[in-house]
């Protein structure tokens, strides 16, 4: 059975990328903040490692301990924007992916293990586009005025994970739109994001889904590459 480990498991598309990976086979672990926002019925079919993402150590524990085949990191990508009654996540994402690298690498599985990073439309990798003047005029604001040392830190990462970070170094980044709590409305495809946006929004419940397939894909088809989800069948 492989291992999945969750880092902002307690989310809203964390909660939901638990269920479908313990619906899919998975060996779930989570690393959460508070164990008791793990719902009741879930709790008893997972691992939880109670931890900080802002301890590298904690996070190197966690990953060192689960020996994760995928970590799926569903964590919110700038301080805000976090899910109603969760706290802000003030985690610098560099810090706690470079203790996952360096704990994967120590053990000899930096190959062997897969990162789905959950990243947003509003921060690109490097040579990425913002396809939307929406969008973009949102990225100006927040990069400018709302959290300027928070988007300076999340540049930084996502060109540390494409051009700093070892080449063993499997990753996934999927840059996702709007998602709303809706019930299943199909299948989401994944789409390399170069010439391509997402459109319209996608559910919680499937974008949790394809996550987990993307943690699976046993052809590799999107490591180290960044990627949106649309539905078959064109905007939604």
């Amino acid at each position: 059975m492989k291992t999945m480990l969750i880092y902002g498991a307690t989310g809203k598309a964390g909660r939901l990328v638990m269920d479908r990976a313990l619906e899919a086979g998975w060996a779930v672990t989570a690393f959460v903040r508070n164990p008791d926002k793990v719902p009741e019925p879930v709790r008893a079919k997972v691992t939880v490692v109670k931890g900080d993402l802002c301890d590298a150590a904690a996070v190197s524990a966690a990953v060192r301990s689960s020996r994760p085949d995928a970590i799926v990191d569903a964590s919110s990508m700038l301080p805000f924007g976090h899910a109603k009654g969760q706290p802000a996540n003030d985690a610098d994402r560099s810090s706690f992916t470079k203790a996952t690298v360096e704990a994967l690498q120590a053990d000899g599985r930096l190959a062997s293990c897969v990162m789905v990073i959950v990243g947003g439309q509003l921060l690109p990798e490097p040579g990425g586009t913002i396809e939307t003047w929406s969008v973009a005029a949102m990225a100006w604001v927040i990069r400018n005025v709302v959290a300027r040392k928070a988007w300076a830190e999340a540049e930084a990462w996502v060109r540390w994970c494409f051009e700093g970070a070892p080449p063993a170094f499997r990753f996934v980044y999927a840059r996702l739109g709007q998602m709303v709590e809706q019930p299943s409305r199909g299948r989401l495809r994944a789409e390399p994001t170069k010439d391509n946006i997402q459109h319209g929004s996608a559910s919680y419940c499937d974008v949790a889904d394809a996550l987990v397939r993307l943690a699976g894909d046993a052809e590799r088809t999107w490591e180290r590459k960044a990627l949106f989800f649309n539905y078959a069948g064109g905007a939604g």
